[in-house]
């Protein structure tokens, strides 16, 4: 990634030099990949023959946070998503920095949002519905988050070249088994070519330890599929102006391997009532609907510990 950094904020520049190749940079030679990819499947194989393609077993960097964060709240919330001010205000916000990369003339935060929220609402498999439910407050107030967030990502980010390949709302998928295990993941904003691609994700709020492990979790997904690791990971907080790097080295991909084993294997077990779902605390007790009788969950929220969602 080179661009004119004379022609740049300190904050663009930033960016630059956060994810640009260093030169003693070179890709993960295909054997790692294979081990790594042999430790996936080796881990994964008793539970194949429980599934099949019409019934698989789908693993998403959501149902991955959720079955280490808490099992019991997992199993009560896996089949009850509902669009909210936060999760709308993201979706909107990525398919508006969609729409401006590819703008023509000089893309207006507001302009370019407006569009972007006409686009969803008419989108009625997904968050259609949730915007054209919302009162008049309720759309200006998720119209006025969004720009702000555009505005920022502009101010933020270097004009993203065409020869930088840049793709928003990416998505990839690793299925093994013939389908009966299958990896997906849908990646913020990727940059470069397969076997050196910058994985970006971004947050409106602060940076947590946390989100490491979903960018792990699309670099072994985009490694497995294409057999070419990504170079780099990266969490862009725009609040703060700042990326949380991670070069994708074998160890990550072994991590995140067997991250989405564990996982695997828990959902599976509390699923078909084999073993009694464990119960943690953590940022997931703020909206989760077992707090009237979880007394470690309501323990918890008292105690008003900071952790960024």
């Amino acid at each position: 990634m080179v661009a004119d950094a004379d022609a740049l904020n300190p904050m663009q520049r930033a960016v630059l030099d956060a994810l640009a190749r260093t030169p003693d940079w070179s890709p993960l030679p295909t054997g790692a990949i294979d081990e790594v990819r042999r430790v996936l499947h080796d881990g994964l194989a008793p539970l194949a023959p429980r599934y099949t393609q019409q019934r698989s077993l789908w693993l998403s960097k959501s149902s991955l946070a959720a079955i280490h964060a808490c099992e019991e709240s997992f199993l009560v919330t896996r089949d009850s998503f509902a669009w909210n001010a936060s999760t709308a205000t993201g979706t909107v916000l990525h398919k508006a920095i969609e729409l401006s990369l590819h703008w023509r003339g000089d893309p207006v935060p507001g302009d370019v949002v407006d569009e972007a929220l006409a686009r969803l609402a008419d989108d009625q498999r997904s968050i259609g519905d949730y915007i054209e439910a919302i009162g008049p407050a309720e759309r200006a107030q998720l119209r006025g988050n969004v720009v702000d967030l555009l505005t920022r990502f502009e101010e933020c980010f270097p004009p993203l070249k065409p020869a930088w390949r840049p793709v928003t709302e990416s998505s990839a998928r690793y299925e093994l088994f013939n389908g009966a295990i299958v990896l997906g993941c849908r990646s913020d904003l990727t940059l470069g070519m397969p076997g050196a691609k910058v994985i970006v994700d971004f947050k409106s709020g602060g940076i947590h330890p946390r989100h490491r492990e979903d960018l792990r979790f699309y670099a072994l997904v985009e490694a497995m599929r294409s057999g070419m690791a990504p170079r780099r990971l990266a969490t862009y907080s725009l609040a703060a102006a700042r990326a949380d790097v991670e070069d994708v080295t074998e160890g990550v991909l072994q991590a995140a391997a067997r991250r989405v084993i564990a996982a695997a294997h828990a959902l599976t077990e509390i699923v078909h009532n084999e073993r009694p779902a464990i119960r943690r605390t953590g940022a997931q007790c703020r909206w989760c609907p077992l707090n009237a009788e979880c007394e470690p969950g309501r323990s918890y929220l008292a105690g008003d510990v900071e952790d960024e969602i």
